[in-house]
């Protein structure tokens, strides 16, 4: 980890170094650019390349602007205003770091020529003006005005049904939600985006240099709006679900995303949870991807890395990574809220200080964030609540109930923001759905005529039914959110019920497997009690009779019977043990354990527990354990439930195609007409091998396989090929939970019955992979 630091601190010092060396450039470079290009009457990428990297580098004043801007527009012949429209958008990029009031009213007064326009490229141009525009509106004063201007947008997107624009403008209104804090807004609006978005459509295609983003690229957006929302809320479970699934898709999407932007939100996650092991690894995850991509790391991730240096009580390198952060902001001329997400290292500064007891700095830090993020609604409250206790801890009851009044104040003006922003998008929605049903009456020339001659009247009435129609529609409102929070009370409750139904028929199975355990040593008790009761009887007769030699010969059986006795009854005390240790929750501990061990006795315990339901079950069982594996450091209950559940998983299988075969005549496999019959061997087996840094547990099955048109789904919460009754669909996304919580992996090879031919179904089957770090710093 050091020589990672290391080698961060000297590239982030280079890069500043280059950037604080760099002169502005001319405006008229620029335009002899565009001269040049436009005489030849030929514009390549080149050209856009060469004015974008000026444009970069450059201090515009607003006469500069106006040059550029009537050179490019000379560019426009007949329906092609491309290169005129490029020109503007590397503009309004500019003006979005100079001045973002500018930059809102010169980036809508494009906006509007791009819709028109006739250039056959209109939708690419509306797409990145309207996502560029976004960045400015969030860390302004204008955020009011920029929900009132999307809204319409969206409203335009839908009458236009263009799904690309829809999701656009969910997502932007997203993350305007967010910044005001109106998290359950925020929410709503991407998970509407990801509703337009088709996942699928992807391309690498370029115009002008631009990437033409497909569908993924933006459902990929979305989820990664949606898993830092989540880590707001402190939203373990989901967080993890939506950053985690972020992950997966930007390792095949063609335009990735930096990956450091999904990793920090995990890290952050797996802080607040106190899993420092979880956080370590997806801080190196972040950084190793990143420098195999040849990418920076992205400020946010530079603070979440902070925190858990900072929960380590590293409090010199939690400091020096908030000072890098805040070099990679001036770098790129980052705002507070940023397309990377929100820069506020000063905050997590201030949480060092409070750490050390150095108040008076912590104070300064936090009152220098409140002017940073003073346009992001939870960042600006933690800020003064944070504030509020330091100087508490200062003896400054003065300051303290000071800042404490202004946090209760915008605590209360948040409250009230929600209710505003919620009618603002409540009547957008309406608006919309009442321009969807009217839009043929008034393609009606007799309608019209008639809403022309009733005019004032109508107006009248209008305004009357509207005002009685909105107030109804508001206490509709009311009523539906309150259904509505009370249904998603029940949810909760109802998923809780079944993620304690899955995890108490796990114990079930394991308690039936138990019983038959245990019965066999209880067994061997009883049949050698007995059968001593009946030696020391005839013990007595013999000596009674003065054989001594006999009656010696009658106390030695006696006597190696009584030790079987033992055996068996400390082998009863250990299953027993055994039983309880499972039964007990898991305080999350990780302790030396025995792998091998615990796959055997899992193994025979469901074995057992099966047989103990089903006595006509049966199956081969075959085991393959690597000795050198020695103590693995895990949570031994954990990890046994994951085992104990693909092995129960296997025997299902084998069981459900050993039912099949039965039916069948036990003719399942047949080579040919006049070959002897193959008959199906339901077999299971479990192994496990050291491979490196890391132990794999193989779960292996001969059954009939997953298909591949639902083996994407597997570990999601609730999906389940099982029968209603017999499964909850929590069994393998418990486990896939558990095993990353290790830090591990768990994935699926599997060939189904369905795509062999019959001679070779037998080779059909499962093999589910537990891979785990031998090692957990």
């Amino acid at each position: 980890m050091k020589k990672i630091f290391n080698w961060l601190f000297y590239c982030c010092m280079v890069l500043f170094s280059i950037n604080t060396n760099a002169q502005p450039a001319k405006a008229d470079s620029i335009l002899s650019i565009l001269q040049a290009a436009h005489k030849q009457g030929r514009v390549d990428t080149v050209v856009i390349n060469k004015c974008q990297s000026i444009l970069n580098r450059s201090i515009l004043t607003e006469d500069d602007v106006q040059k550029i801007l009537s050179e490019a527009n000379r560019f426009t012949t007949g329906n092609d205003e491309d290169m005129r429209f490029t020109i503007c958008y590397f503009l309004l990029t500019h003006l979005k770091n100079a001045d973002k009031n500018k930059a809102i009213d010169f980036g809508k007064l494009i906006l509007d020529k791009i819709q028109n326009s006739k250039t056959p490229e209109k939708e690419l141009f509306r797409n990145y003006f309207l996502m560029e525009l976004r960045l400015s509106f969030r860390n302004s004063n204008r955020l009011a005005e920029g929900l009132h201007y999307y809204d319409n947008w969206l409203i335009k997107s839908k009458q236009a049904n263009d799904s690309t624009g829809v999701a656009i403008c969910y997502f932007v209104l997203g993350s305007f939600y967010r910044a005001t804090g109106v998290i359950d807004r925020a929410v709503y609006h991407n998970k509407k985006s990801l509703i337009y978005v088709d996942s699928a459509q992807n391309t690498d295609k370029t115009y002008f240099g631009w990437n033409r983003y497909g569908g993924r690229y933006r459902w990929i957006l979305s989820l990664v709006a949606l898993g830092e929302i989540y880590t707001v809320k402190d939203d373990l479970v989901n967080g993890v679900k939506y950053n985690s699934l972020a992950i997966e898709l930007n390792k095949t999407e063609i335009a990735k995303l930096n990956i450091s932007q999904f990793a920090r939100q995990l890290v952050k996650l797996y802080v607040n949870a106190n899993l420092l092991d979880s956080a370590s690894y997806w801080v190196q995850y972040g950084f190793d991807s990143c420098k195999a991509s040849k990418i920076n790391l992205t400020p946010p991730f530079f603070q979440a890395w902070s925190l858990l240096e900072l929960k380590k009580k590293q409090f010199t390198k939690a400091d020096s990574l908030l000072v890098e952060s805040w070099k990679a902001i001036r770098l790129s001329h980052l705002n507070a809220y940023s397309y990377a997400g929100i820069n506020n290292p000063d905050y997590y500064r201030a949480l060092i200080r409070i750490e050390q007891k150095r108040y008076a700095e912590a104070a300064a830090f936090l009152i220098s964030d409140i002017g940073w993020v003073k346009n992001l609604r939870n960042e600006t409250i933690q800020d003064y609540k944070l504030l509020a206790e330091v100087y508490d801890k200062m003896g400054n009851k003065e300051k303290s109930n000071e800042y404490y009044k202004t946090f209760i104040s915008l605590q209360d003006s948040l409250l009230a923001n929600q209710a505003k922003f919620n009618s603002i998008s409540f009547e957008s929605e309406q608006q919309m759905n009442e321009n969807e049903l009217s839009i043929n009456q008034l393609k009606s020339e007799n309608k019209i005529s008639s809403i022309t001659r009733n005019f004032s009247f109508g107006i009248i009435v209008l305004v009357l039914l509207l005002a009685s129609v909105m107030y109804y529609r508001y206490q509709s409102k009311l009523k539906a959110n309150a259904i509505l929070e009370k249904a998603l009370s029940d949810l909760k409750s109802t998923q809780s019920q079944l993620i304690q139904s899955e995890k108490m028929a796990s114990l079930g199975e394991l308690t039936a497997g138990i019983a038959h355990e245990i019965q066999n040593p209880l067994n061997f008790v009883n049949n050698f009690s007995e059968v001593n009761t009946e030696l020391l009887t005839e013990m007595k007769e013999e000596m009674d009779k003065g054989n001594i030699d006999d009656a010696k010969s009658i106390a030695n059986d006696a006597i190696e019977n009584q030790k079987k006795i033992n055996h068996h009854g400390k082998r009863a005390d250990a299953i027993v043990k055994g039983m309880l240790q499972h039964s007990r929750s898991s305080g999350g501990v990780k302790e030396p354990t025995d792998i091998n061990a615990l796959c055997d006795e899992y193994f025979r315990l469901a074995y057992h527990g099966l047989r103990a339901k089903d006595t006509s079950f049966n199956a081969t069982m075959k085991t393959d354990f690597d000795e050198s594996i020695g103590n693995v450091n895990i949570i031994p209950q954990d990890i046994g439930r994951v085992i104990l559940n693909l092995i129960t998983n296997a025997f299902y299988s084998v069981d459900e195609k050993s039912t099949f075969a039965d039916l069948s005549n036990n003719n399942l496999l047949k080579v040919d007409a006049s070959a002897d019959e193959v008959k199906y061997e339901p077999t299971v087996s479990i192994s496990t091998k050291k491979l490196g840094d890391k132990i794999e547990i193989k779960v292996t099955d001969n059954g009939n396989g997953i298909p591949q048109k639902i083996l994407d789904k597997i570990f999601q919460p609730f999906f389940t090929t099982k029968p209603t009754g017999e499964g909850t669909g929590l069994g393998l996304s418990l486990s896939y939970d558990i095993v990353k919580a290790h830090g591990g992996e768990l994935k699926v090879e599997t060939k189904e019955t369905a795509g062999l031919p019959a001679e070779a179904s037998g080779q059909a089957g499962s093999t589910f992979i537990i891979s785990l770090p031998v090692k957990n710093n």
